[in-house]
């Protein structure tokens, strides 16, 4: 089959609108097929790429620590 090819002019205004608009599910396959087209030559290692899939299930299941809470348990810790 012949692969087509489309071009859009789209402002980067819209194309942030239109990616925040997007399911997290869609943003990460976008997040995918942008670091292919940026770091091509880039081959992770089977490890770095379980390690990377392991840390986005935590993230999207929601086990993760923001900044803030970092900071504020280190400050507790401290005191």
């Amino acid at each position: 089959m012949a692969e087509h090819t489309v071009k859009i002019d789209i402002s980067l205004q819209s194309l942030l609108k239109a990616i925040s608009s997007l399911e997290i599910a869609e943003k990460q396959k976008l997040w995918e097929l942008l670091d292919a087209e940026l770091f091509p030559d880039e081959d992770d290692s089977p490890e770095d790429i379980a390690e990377i899939q392991a840390a986005r299930a935590d993230y999207e299941a929601g086990d993760y620590t923001t900044f803030d809470q970092y900071m504020t348990r280190r400050a507790n810790k401290s005191a």
